[in-house]
């Protein structure tokens, strides 16, 4: 196993977790396998037990691993599905292309912000560290679809423009950050327009939306890379999600 950064601004547990992660999902650790025991964890990392359980705790509510009292931890037969690969991935330009319109962008902003807590939890920065946030339009054919707001830290981004309007934006960041962007966790959550988003979404104020909130990770997913908050408008776009019975 690798070991924990400890000069890392990443907390140890989710340096733990990210480890682990990664040998289940290269699978090195199979279905059913045990881990090592809390106490072998400890020594290992040199990690106090509070820190190793956190560690684990994160993965159980992920589906990754099962605690059986008195026994230990197991890999759970869900480990290999829980992994959201970016081959599945689409950005959002091609989002509106599969969905039949033709894209186009419109970049609104660029600027050097101090960010809200979200994305200071999400992107694990300092309280006082800024971030540039770049806020972009999707139309699907003339109409507004989605406004975007992307925060990059700084040491990642500097403060230059996005290529091409979010052209190529993983790529983007994996030269930016000298990292690759393996995952996208995205969380979604129903939302209502705010006046602001209103009015750039041309729909009324209060009308319901869909907001995306999206965390760019390494190979790891202890690493977080950017941050985006994804509006959608509703009216020109569905979404359909075809689940297969576990």
């Amino acid at each position: 196993m690798d070991q924990i950064d400890r000069h890392s601004f990443t907390p140890l547990y989710y340096q733990l977790a990210g480890l682990l992660r990664e040998l289940i999902h290269e699978q090195k650790l199979s279905s059913g396998d045990k881990l090592p025991s809390e106490r072998e964890l400890m020594q290992r990392y040199g990690l106090s037990r509070n820190t190793v359980r956190q560690a684990l705790d994160m993965l159980v509510n992920e589906g990754l691993v099962l605690r059986s009292h008195g026994t230990g931890t197991y890999i759970s037969n869900q480990a290999n599905n829980f992994h959201y690969m970016l081959d599945t991935f689409f950005e959002n330009r091609d989002v509106l292309r599969l969905a039949g319109y033709n894209p186009i962008v419109k970049q609104l902003s660029m600027e050097k912000v101090h960010p809200p807590e979200v994305v200071t939890s999400a992107l694990q920065l300092q309280q006082d560290e800024e971030t540039m946030r770049y806020t972009l339009v999707f139309y699907a054919d003339e109409r507004p679809s989605m406004y975007t707001q992307d925060f990059l830290p700084i040491k990642i981004s500097g403060e230059y423009d996005l290529p091409g309007g979010r052209e190529g934006f993983l790529e983007y960041l994996d030269r930016s950050s000298g990292m690759r962007v393996e995952y996208v966790l995205v969380d979604i959550v129903p939302a209502q327009a705010t006046p602001e988003i209103a009015e750039i979404l041309e729909c009324e104020p209060g009308a319901p939306i869909l907001l995306f909130k999206e965390v760019f990770l390494d190979q790891t997913q202890s690493v977080p890379i950017a941050f985006s908050l994804n509006y959608f408008n509703r009216e020109p776009l569905n979404f359909r999600l075809l689940a297969r019975r576990g």
